[in-house]
């Protein structure tokens, strides 16, 4: 059987959660830390917006290429190799800075808001997901390289310490995640997953952004008439009324830096 990328219903949740923080924010301009396959960052571009991925995985930058190929070309959005150390030294360039899935990877997540916060103009935005709930500890977490889960009051504070202003916390895919997760662990188990429990954190974190689990991450092409924005537009309504709940298995955090 043949199996393509398809977002998954809780990333197709996720990424609607961030279109409504980004139109509260504002801005045009975006810098995605850890893009991962780059799906994402189509959707923002499709949106209207410019903007630059960068991920530590080559694997996963040559998948964003080729996700973002027209954008590339036209000169809306840049692709490249880094990390957030290498690039926190530069200017103040980006009107909002994401990161999804990508801080609980990180040892010193104060630091990784700190760098974050730097490519950012005054007035701009940070918008960062996380998983949540740490009484559901998962597989998951053991392999891809997972160091924490947050509960909403403890990914507030690290935002605030890093100096944001007027930050929020969602939890988002809810009811959605919340159903498929039981279901999502066994795929990961009837998978080749668990073998990388072996491999060190550093390998995990660069496989993460781009695994390939049946019915998980990638599903034969015809699940495409079952998972795409129109079959899913329910979900993003339903999942409006939990934002300010303790539910989430994902959670997305977004503040202002000021001057």
């Amino acid at each position: 059987m043949r199996f393509v990328r398809i977002d998954p219903p809780g990333q197709w949740c996720t990424h609607q959660a961030v279109q409504d923080a980004i139109r509260r924010c504002g801005g045009s301009t975006f810098l995605e830390v850890g893009c991962g396959a780059g799906r994402l960052s189509r959707l923002l571009c499709e949106g209207g917006l410019t903007g630059r991925g960068v991920d530590m995985s080559a694997a996963a930058v040559d998948e964003a290429r080729q996700e973002l190929r027209e954008f590339i070309d036209s000169g809306r959005f840049d692709v490249a190799r880094a990390d957030i150390i290498n690039l926190a030294d530069g200017t103040a360039a980006y009107d909002l800075a994401l990161s999804v899935m990508v801080m609980e990877h990180v040892h010193d997540d104060l630091g990784f808001v700190s760098r974050l916060a730097r490519v950012v103009r005054p007035g701009g935005h940070l918008i960062i997901g996380v998983p949540g709930r740490p009484d559901l500890w998962s597989i998951e977490d053991e392999t891809v390289g997972h160091l924490r889960r947050y509960e909403r009051d403890s990914l507030a504070d690290v935002l605030r310490r890093a100096g944001l202003h007027d930050v929020q916390v969602w939890s988002v895919a809810v009811p959605v995640a919340n159903v498929l997760f039981r279901l999502g662990n066994a795929m990961i188990r009837l998978s080749g997953e668990p073998e990388k429990k072996a491999l060190s954190p550093q390998e995990q974190t660069e496989g993460s952004g781009i695994r390939r689990i049946p019915f998980k991450t990638v599903f034969p092409p015809a699940f495409r008439l079952l998972l795409n924005e129109y079959t899913m537009a329910p979900f993003f309504a339903l999942q409006r009324l939990f934002y300010g709940s303790r539910l989430g298995l994902t959670l997305l955090a977004f503040g202002e830096k000021r001057a």
